[in-house]
């Protein structure tokens, strides 16, 4: 499910790269969203293949900062910031919407999941779980 979410993500944000790209500047907006969107593919790839730490640690930080900065931008108006263009949004729109749920989707698989691999171990001279 993890990967499904990230894969929605990398899908809209490849979608809307191509109609938010009109200048064509180093750091444009729709350069972000390919950049993301590759990000979250192999992510998910990986996700699909390993069930290494290293790669929960690497779904959170993509579908986190995904999740972050489409709330950051739809409630602040940063403008531009650095070399990042302003991508403030006050609209929710279905594509909006649908990858901002997958994204958050995607966080909380990745905690529900580690929390639910964790093994349970008996505490030392007490003969409990932990």
């Amino acid at each position: 499910m993890v990967a499904v979410g990230l894969g929605y993500d990398a899908c809209v944000h490849l979608d809307l790269a191509a109609y938010i790209d009109a200048n064509r500047a180093l750091t444009s907006q729709g350069m972000l969203f390919r950049v993301e969107a590759v990000a979250a593919v192999l992510v998910a790839l990986l996700v699909l293949v390993s069930r290494y730490r290293a790669v929960a640690l690497f779904a959170v930080v993509i579908a986190g900062s995904a999740l972050g900065a489409v709330l950051l931008y739809r409630y602040i108006d940063l403008r531009s910031l650095g070399p990042l263009p302003d991508m403030y949004g006050r609209s929710w729109y279905p594509e909006k919407t649908y990858s901002t749920i997958a994204e958050a989707a995607a966080l909380v698989l990745v905690f529900f999941k580690r929390r639910q691999a964790a093994p349970t171990r008996l505490m030392p001279g007490r003969g409990r779980h932990t």
